[in-house]
């Protein structure tokens, strides 16, 4: 049976695709949907007890790189340009789903897709002022280390590939500057948090580099369940 569902879940994937190759949905449907397929394929594979899934919902703060655009308008207009983060959006939550694999006691293989919200940049320029909305997200894979396989702290470290969205142009006082709508790349990721015997997981990580620019990490306390 999950292999039967497996299988309709990389159909439906490919057709997702398909049909979002000609504008009608975002990759990010299609993404989450093949991410869950590998999961339930490793999971039909190896022992049930060795892999669980897990669903987090993190806060925390994240740098976008703001400097860096503010950095280009200035280049362009001759002037200084200053740049800040609404206090609002400077905190950011972040969503995520992933499969937990346990390779020997006490050491286990994450993987996982994330998902930010919005967090929106302004940009100064002589009295005037313009917004940018960014968000993030991307598969990262981490090694876990834990004090107990039932209950206790853990440590992991790993890597992602990340993506941030943004505006192609930012608009100042009538004139349009040229922004970095999308990068991509890949970085690290170091953390650690408590897991509880009801299947309860609190922690906090750091991303590097999002995107792979190097000035764009994040910050984030997190709150989950492994099933």
């Amino acid at each position: 049976v999950i292999l039967l569902i497996t299988s309709l879940n990389i159909v439906y994937f490919s057709i997702l695709y398909k049909v979002n190759y000609f504008g009608v949905y975002m990759k990010k449907n299609y993404l989450i949907i093949f991410v869950f397929s590998i999961i339930v394929s490793i999971s039909s594979i190896l022992k049930a007890e060795d892999i669980s899934l897990g669903v987090d919902l993190g806060f925390g703060f994240i740098d976008i790189g703001a400097d860096d655009t503010a950095q280009t308008i200035a280049n362009i207009s001759g002037s200084t340009v200053t740049a800040s983060y609404s206090s609002a959006a400077s905190d950011v939550y972040k969503r995520q789903i992933y499969g937990e694999y346990k390779i020997a006691d006490g050491t286990y293989l994450d993987i996982g897709l994330f998902q930010t919200g919005d967090v929106t940049a302004k940009y100064t320029l002589s009295g005037a002022t313009a917004s940018e909305s960014y968000s993030a997200n991307g598969v990262d894979v981490s090694a876990v280390i834990k004090e107990n396989d039932t209950e206790g702290l853990f440590v992991k470290g790993g890597i992602h590939s990340s993506t941030i969205d943004g505006n192609a142009n930012v608009t100042i006082s009538g004139t349009t500057y040229a922004a970095q709508a999308t990068a991509s790349g890949t970085g690290f990721l170091v953390g650690g948090g408590y897991d509880y015997a009801d299947g309860q997981r609190a922690g906090i990580t750091y991303y590097s580099n999002l995107g792979g620019d190097s000035a764009a990490d994040m910050w984030l306390i997190y709150y989950g369940f492994l099933f």
